[in-house]
């Protein structure tokens, strides 16, 4: 049950690094969701089948086929499940899935209630930071240290976007953690 969490959670990360490396294109605009924030730094901001629903109703209006998004006996969405057929290359379902993905960042994928989830989440982006180092982006950053599912596990301007090696390392580290 956990790798197929942390691998969720790695998904999500791949999402938004190759969503914010991919070249800016104009795409239909995009619903949107505005949320209120919870209180406390680690509480979910929106319940994990309700984010989940409106990834998908966001990626489904901007003509991104997807499946409905099967949760998991905990209640987590299996991403993994779905995001396999979804083509990183094409520049619309990557600015789609930059989009679309902010549902995902406020609760859907919270780590906080489960400690060895969390550690082996944080463990699987350690891994891939050191992956994508050892490939010559050598000043990619490590996870942000308690990361808990809510918002994006690296800090955005600390991803190295301008080294050219940085789109394969992130290839082949997905292809050797996924």
């Amino acid at each position: 049950m956990i790798p197929r969490l942390v691998t969720v959670a790695l998904a999500l990360a791949l999402v938004s690094i190759a969503c914010t490396m991919a070249p800016e294109v104009s795409s239909p605009t995009l619903p949107t969701t505005t949320l209120a924030a919870a209180p406390g730094p680690t509480t979910s901001t929106i319940p994990a089948d309700e984010g989940t629903e409106l990834f998908r109703n966001c990626l489904v209006a901007v003509g991104i086929d997807i499946e409905p998004i099967p949760m998991d006996a905990q209640g987590r969405p299996r991403l993994d499940l779905v995001l396999v057929d979804i083509d990183f290359s094409d520049p619309v379902a990557v600015d789609a899935l930059t989009a679309c993905s902010e549902h995902l960042a406020t609760g859907a994928l919270y780590l906080g209630e489960t400690p060895i989830l969390q550690a082996s989440v944080i463990s699987l982006l350690t891994e891939f930071s050191d992956c994508i180092r050892s490939r010559g982006v050598s000043d990619f950053p490590d996870p942000i240290p308690g990361y808990n599912g809510i918002g994006g596990p690296y800090p955005l301007e600390e991803i190295p976007f301008a080294t050219p090696e940085l789109g394969k390392a992130v290839e082949d580290c997905r292809e050797r953690l996924g």
